[in-house]
């Protein structure tokens, strides 16, 4: 009973409203930025919806998961970087409007990608005639009222009201916390229905952490391939490393999609290991900065 409020009710719900608050923070402004520094938001595009699930594949691959574990590590890994990546970008002193372009584009893209790159892991990792399927159109219906839809509302909102949006901006960035601490707490909750959390973390724990500090390291080092200022590089790493984790447990538990909360569990893990990481990348970002 309590998994399926979880799953049907209350993560999809928290979900809408963190991207509503992350829409009204936005203007249209944030997407033309693609044509005024297109290779910045090309190159953070390409390291999260193209490098992040290759690494998650190849870490399964390595690692020796299970089908279960690995598509939903590779769940995580399709899933954009949502509120959490722009709240730790502006923490962290980085390029927040960067990091907010990103975020924009990422969730709408990800609304077509997510179905067909789980639908090819469900079919590689598991048996021809799997159980488990991700239906292709209702993904896509799922996803973009939960990501796209909310985020559009929001920055409708700011464009009809934005003074209110501007004054309002402190509250939503607290309220997206506590949204997001909530969801964190009801990720745990759902993975410790199916495994205690520690035979959790044992299970893709590592997994999971490798995911992270790859991916962090990845996006930061593909901004230094290509010149960007300390900024920019520390955007894309976190960019890259941070996933909208409710995204992926909404996907996974959800009635009408895959619906079997053992896909969740990378996710609920990753909530909590991101949250951790998080900290060092700021100070690490803090001090880099500093030093000119």
């Amino acid at each position: 009973m309590l998994i399926e409020f979880l799953s049907a009710n209350l993560l999809p719900t928290l979900l809408f409203l963190i991207m509503f608050g992350m829409g009204m923070t936005l203007t249209v402004e944030d997407f033309k930025r693609i044509t005024k520094s297109p290779i910045e938001v090309l190159i953070g595009l390409a390291s999260q919806i193209i490098v992040l699930p290759i690494i998650a594949f190849l870490i399964s691959i390595l690692l020796g998961l299970s089908p279960t574990q690995s598509v939903g590590l590779i769940l995580l890994a399709c899933c954009p970087g949502g509120a959490t990546s722009n709240l730790f970008s502006h923490l962290a002193k980085a390029d927040t409007a960067l990091s907010i372009t990103l975020t924009a584009f990422s969730s709408i893209i990800t609304v077509f990608t997510v179905p067909f790159i789980i639908n090819a892991s469900l079919f590689f990792f598991f048996e021809t005639g799997s159980e488990f399927s991700l239906p292709v159109l209702r993904t896509i219906v799922n996803i973009f009222k939960l990501t796209a839809l909310p985020t559009v509302l929001g920055m409708f909102l700011k464009n009809k009201f934005p003074e209110f949006c501007k004054r309002s901006e402190p509250v939503i960035k607290w309220f997206s916390i506590i949204f997001i601490i909530i969801a964190l707490a009801a990720m745990l909750k759902l993975v410790s229905e199916k495994e205690p959390i520690l035979v959790a973390l044992k299970a893709v724990g590592f997994a999971v952490i490798l995911l992270n500090i790859i991916s962090m390291i990845s996006g930061y080092q593909f901004g230094k391939m290509f010149k960007m200022d300390e900024k920019r590089k520390i955007t894309i790493g976190i960019e890259t490393g941070i996933q909208n984790g409710v995204l992926g447990i909404t996907i996974a538990t959800a009635p009408n999609l895959l619906d079997n909360a053992l896909f969740a569990i990378p996710s609920g893990v990753y909530g909590l290991v991101m949250c951790i990481s998080g900290i060092f990348v700021i100070n690490f970002s803090k001090k880099k900065l500093s030093k000119g």
